[in-house]
């Protein structure tokens, strides 16, 4: 048993850390992750206070009413509103986080204007609202971006992402016309800049949820949800769809790198050159390959 113990505890030294059993959240850099780690921390809290306090309430009457020898246990007689102050208690409680729980959601629904440092400043917007203004000439029903320049914002920088098996499709505002600018897997945003997400699905069910920049949102087929950030930091960000998808689930990852603003926009312009690039290409071959039969039908040998 003494073998058998001392390798069990050796084995469990040695062993990687699991970060998923940690007791708190992934560091928030946008204003809505902070909203849901303040929710958490305020929930687990209450939680924790609950607990102690009904197992403290047990340990009490354990020790008050139990039996000794040689004395008859104490008996406890409650009259009619003897648990009113505790039903009272627990009611405030009760009403106090749905308050805060509404207080939290909506400030966390609430998107914050870019700040000085982000890509332009415009008005505040609301995700989830029927008939909320997103940004000028965008509707987030229908998942569609506005054409122009996308430096140019008057509100938030608007991307589509479109979950499909088993990866990420993110459709930025602005490229030539009858063209988009897309990237998979990666989404590169600016730093300080309120990004609005339309969220959809071309398949499947999937989960967009990086944990660093706000709570999960479901991609869902035929359907567009909105979701928003505005990061703090430059840097990269992981994300994970939480929903199984099918086989290819365990490599669906999505990434979110944030840049400074000359960054995004190099990147803005370089990815444009880059997809114009090989739709040239791509229309160059089919010419090639359609001239040997237009030569046939017009009987030139």
């Amino acid at each position: 048993m003494l073998a058998a113990a001392s390798a069990t505890l050796g084995a469990a030294w040695a062993a990687t850390p699991a970060h998923a059993s940690r007791l708190g959240l992934e560091p928030a850099h946008s204003p809505n992750a902070e909203d849901i780690s303040t929710s958490y921390w305020v929930m687990l809290g209450v939680a924790v206070a609950l607990v102690l306090a009904i197992n403290a309430a047990l340990i009490v009457a354990i020790l008050r009413f139990r039996e000794q020898r040689g004395r008859e246990p104490s008996r406890f007689a409650a009259g009619r509103g003897a648990l009113r102050p505790v039903v009272a208690g627990l009611s405030l409680l009760a009403l106090a986080v749905f308050v805060f729980g509404i207080l939290t959601t909506t400030s966390a629904r609430d998107v914050e204007p870019s700040g000085p440092n982000g890509l332009g400043a415009g008005a505040t917007a609301q995700v989830g609202v029927s008939g909320a203004s997103t940004t000028a000439g965008a509707e987030p029903s229908t998942g569609q971006t506005p054409a122009g320049d996308p430096t140019a914002q008057s509100g938030p920088l608007v991307v589509n992402a479109i979950g499909q098996q088993w990866l990420w499709r993110f459709e930025y505002p602005g490229g030539r016309p009858g063209q988009r600018t897309f990237s998979y897997g990666e989404l590169v945003v600016p730093v300080d800049t309120a990004v609005l997400l339309n969220v959809t699905s071309t398949d499947v069910v999937h989960t967009w949820w990086v944990p660093a920049l706000g709570g999960q949102v479901e991609a869902v087929p035929g359907s567009t949800a909105e979701t928003w950030f505005k990061a703090d930091e430059v840097g990269r960000y992981p994300g994970a769809s939480t929903a199984f998808s099918g086989t290819g689930y365990p490599v669906m990852r999505a990434w979110v790198r944030v840049v400074t603003v000359p960054e995004y926009q190099d990147y803005i312009e370089r990815l444009d050159q880059d997809l114009t690039e090989a739709q040239g290409f791509v229309e160059q071959r089919q010419l090639e390959q359609a001239q040997p039969s237009q030569v046939e039908e017009g009987g030139v040998p």
